[in-house]
This record gives structure tokens, C-alpha cells and sequence, in this order.
């Protein structure tokens, strides 16, 4: 058994806007099948993206990728890029794709569909983020209708939405793929921590309806038998966020299984976002001062959440500690208190001299820096104490900004993914950075030498898109 995927991004186009961010959707769907633990071997994973996303490449890519399948392979195929629906036929728009000769230019989602149906391989799973992409589930074999279980091998489709539909891109990701990314890493998993596919259309079809209401995802497979698993259960002694870039330099690119709650800085058995505001975690013979802690709080006090990419201020709703002879499992319920909403009011800007402006973004750019690299450099011109005050004490913070949060954490000990996830809680709940895409630590021989975020801000208006802020910063901070 081999397990073999596909990934197609095409964000360049000779006659189409080009969509830089089916490159970022390629890289994290790429980044997930290899995570640590992974059945997926690096040289089996192909990436076509640019120029290089030419109708006759991709079709020698795809015929050879199906037709040389054996019975017993699991192929991964994944596509995002323009779609276009025209003369009752669908077809997926390529790098030198033109709309006036679709049959020339294009390739034909009934093809990609004939192509799945054909292979020898037993298990194919297959996700389309492009416009009109529904079009690629006609008339195969049998529909999954809601209430199905998912068991056994079988071809699965996902399509982000229905053929007559366009598929949102916002925040540096197509929306489908951002959420399917989510259900990946977790939020669709069970309380056993797996996930199977009808449990990820779910989760994908819920959020992308209830963020936009008119797209909405198509699933059609043929399964029998024991359950279809997209990622196996990750045991807490098998993670490892750290993964060997090459003899010496590590990357530390995922908080693990640590988070940040009050006081405690620890880590997790299991993980739930019950639904929006709402969280479960499950923790499994923690720390004695772990479970002291807990036992401290107050269910009416407000606190500091942050896990994976994401952060809030929450209050307790239920704190459940169970002990026998061999085990001690604490079940911790929380609920957003709704303080990390945007505010109504933006944050402001500063007029200098000369007509020189400091934004509220070039300002946040600042924080960012003060937090992460304890810089306390200030552009002349435009009243120090004032922007000073905008800096260390935004607006919109529900957290004090703490400089040089970094070295701070490395000399109290913690972990790199401890380090990476109260980076993530700073920035957030700061009011600097509404959502992160990429924050990674560069590590060589103990010593920190890189950080790189790519985030954006708050938005504020819904027609203006949110401002990308990105740091990608040598360093050189010793690990204890």
C-alpha cells in the first residue's frame, strides 16, 4: 500500500486573474499530509502550481497519477484555482486557460471524474476548491446522503460548492480550504481523535454556511465497510511539532498539543470547539500544580485562552476532575466572553510632520516587533508619548503587551511549542492580529535564529480586505 497525493494550485493565468492564495491552500494541505505522524512519504507528494499548471502538464499529471494506481494505494488528489461552468459543462481553467475556447484550453471536470471512477486504486479522496466545482460529483455511482455512515475504502468528492455556485477566498486562503485545513488539524475529529470524511464534509458545509450562506460544499462517494479515517489518531507521546528542516535546523511550526489558559501553561489530551465560543478540553494526569491551579480559579473570572492558531478571553463553565487508582482525567469547559469580537471603533492613526502618517497597521507593525523582539525604536516625528501609548497600550487589547515575550519564555523554560502558543495568545488578544497563517521558530544547534508570522489585522469594514502583517526576522536567542 502506497499513499500517493496530487495537489494543484494554480495561481498564475495568461488570460484570468491570477489567485495567490490557492498557493498558500497547496503549501498547508502539503504540510498537513506530512505531519508527524504521517503515511504519506514526501517523494509521493506532487505540487504543480505557476506556469508549470499547463493544461497538457496537468493532464499527463493526472492520467499517470490514476491510471498507474495500484488496487491497494490511497490517492489524495487536491485542486484549487478557477473553475467555469459554460454550455452546461464544467471544467477546471488552467495556468494557459481561455474562456473563449473552453474544449482547447480546459480540462473537463467529467474527465478528473472519469479518471477517479477508473483507477484501480480502492481509495480515493478527492477536494476541489474552485467555482462551479459541484459540476465534477455528476452522475457518479452513488450520492451520500446526509445520515450515511462513512465506512470502508471507497472514492470520495468533496467540491466546495454547487455547479451554479462561485466558491469566497478571503485571509490569505480559499474559505473551503481554510476550513477543510481546520477539520484537518482537528476541529472535526471525535473524541478518539479521528476523522473520517463524512465528519470533515460536516464540519466544512456548517462553518462555510454559517460564514456565508450561499456556498455550500457537494460530497458523492461510493464506501462500504469499516470506517474511512483521513488522519490517525495522534497519541500525546507520538507528536512532535518539531520537524528536522536538515541536519542542524529545526522548525517549529505548530504549538503541539500546549496551551495557554490563566495561569497554566500546559498540555492537552484532547481538544473540542463544540461550536462558535465554546470549548472542551480533556486533560489526562496532569501536574499536581496543573490540577491546583484549576482548583483555584474562579468560575466568574475572565481569562486568557489560546490554542493552535487561535485565542479569546473566556470565563469557566465547568471544570470536572475524575480520579481513580490510575488515572486522573480533568474535563475543562469554557465560553468566550465575546471580548476578542472587533471593536466598532478602528484603531486610530498618527499625523507627523510634513504630512506623514503613522497607520494604526504601521503602528501594529511596531507592536508586533515590541512584543516579539523587544524593540522600542520609535519613528521621530510624530509625538513619542503619544505613539509610545499606541504601542504598549492599544485600544483594543484585553492583554497587557509584553516586550520581548521570547526571550522572557526561553529563560523561564518553557517549551518551543509552549513559546509558540503564548506568541499566539499575545498577538490576538493584543487587538495586534486577528487571525495567523504561518508562525514558525527556526532552531540551529539550541539557539533561535528565525521567526516568521504572517497574520492580518482586525477588519473593520466589510469591504475593505484585512492588512497582512508580516515579520520574518533573524534572531539569536539561546535555549536553555
Amino acid at each position: 500500500m502506497v499513499y500517493k497525493a496530487l495537489i494543484i494550485a494554480v495561481d498564475q493565468y495568461i488570460s484570468a486573474n491570477d489567485l495567490p492564495n490557492t498557493l498558500n491552500d497547496a503549501v498547508e494541505i502539503k504540510r498537513l499530509l506530512l505531519e508527524v505522524p504521517t503515511l504519506f512519504n514526501e517523494q509521493d507528494v506532487q505540487i504543480f502550481q505557476g506556469s508549470i499548471s499547463r493544461k497538457n502538464i496537468l493532464q499527463t499529471a493526472l492520467n499517470s497519477f490514476f491510471t498507474n494506481a495500484g488496487k491497494s494505494d490511497v490517492l489524495f488528489l487536491f485542486w484549487a484555482g478557477h473553475g467555469a461552468f459554460i454550455g452546461e459543462e464544467g471544467y477546471f481553467v488552467p495556468f494557459d486557460g481561455n474562456i473563449n475556447f473552453p474544449q482547447q484550453s480546459m480540462i473537463k471536470m467529467a474527465e478528473v471524474r472519469e479518471l477517479i471512477d477508473q483507477t484501480s486504486a480502492n481509495t480515493v479522496l478527492s477536494f476541489f476548491d474552485t467555482c462551479h466545482s459541484g459540476a465534477v460529483t455528476r452522475n457518479i455511482q452513488r450520492e451520500m446522503y446526509r445520515g450515511l455512515e462513512v465506512k470502508g475504502s471507497g472514492k470520495v468528492l468533496i467540491a466546495a460548492c454547487t455547479e451554479s455556485q462561485g466558491a469566497w477566498d478571503r485571509s490569505g486562503h480559499g474559505a473551503f480550504t481554510d476550513y477543510l485545513i481546520r477539520g484537518l488539524e482537528g476541529e472535526a475529529s471525535d473524541r478518539n481523535g479521528e476523522i473520517d470524511v463524512y465528519n470533515l464534509y460536516s464540519y466544512v458545509s456548517k462553518k462555510l454556511n454559517e460564514e456565508f450562506g450561499n456556498q455550500n460544499p457537494v460530497i458523492q462517494s461510493t464506501l462500504n465497510g469499516e470506517p474511512l479515517l483521513l488522519k490517525r489518531t495522534i497519541n500525546r507521546g507520538e507528536l512532535s511539532s518539531v520537524n528536522p528542516v536538515s541536519n542542524k535546523i529545526e522548525q517549529v511550526n505548530s504549538s503541539g498539543v500546549s496551551f495557554w489558559f490563566g495561569p497554566i501553561i500546559t498540555e492537552y489530551e484532547e481538544f473540542q470547539s463544540l461550536k462558535k465560543g465554546e470549548y472542551q478540553l480533556m486533560l489526562i494526569n496532569p501536574e499536581n500544580k496543573v490540577e491546583q491551579s484549576l482548583k483555584d480559579m474562579n468560575d466568574n473570572n475572565r481569562y486568557p485562552f489560546s490554542i493552535r492558531n487561535e485565542a479569546d478571553i473566556v470565563t469557566i463553565g465547568n471544570i470536572d476532575i475524575k480520579s481513580s487508582r490510575e488515572n486522573t482525567i480533568i474535563v475543562i469547559n469554557l465560553k468566550s466572553t465575546g471580548e476578542n469580537r472587533n471593536s466598532i471603533f478602528s484603531e486610530m492613526a498618527v499625523g507627523g510632520g510634513m504630512g506623514k502618517t503613522l497607520s494604526a497597521d504601521d503602528i501594529a507593525m511596531l507592536r508586533v516587533r515590541r512584543i516579539l523582539l523587544g524593540e522600542e525604536a520609535i519613528p521621530s516625528g510624530y509625538g513619542d508619548s503619544l505613539v509610545e501609548s499606541m504601542i504598549s497600550q492599544p485600544t483594543n487589547a484585553n492583554i497587557k503587551v509584553v516586550p520581548n515575550l521570547i526571550s522572557s519564555l526561553v529563560k523561564q523554560g518553557y517549551t518551543l511549542e509552549q513559546i509558540r502558543v503564548m506568541i499566539v495568545g499575545a498577538l490576538i488578544l493584543t487587538g495586534t492580529i486577528a487571525k495567523i497563517d504561518t508562525l514558525s521558530l527556526s532552531v540551529d544547534n539550541k539557539v533561535i535564529t528565525q521567526i516568521h508570522i504572517i497574520g492580518y489585522r482586525p477588519k473593520y469594514y466589510d469591504n475593505v480586505d484585512p492588512v497582512k502583517i508580516e515579520l520574518n526576522e533573524a534572531v539569536n536567542i539561546s535555549i536553555l
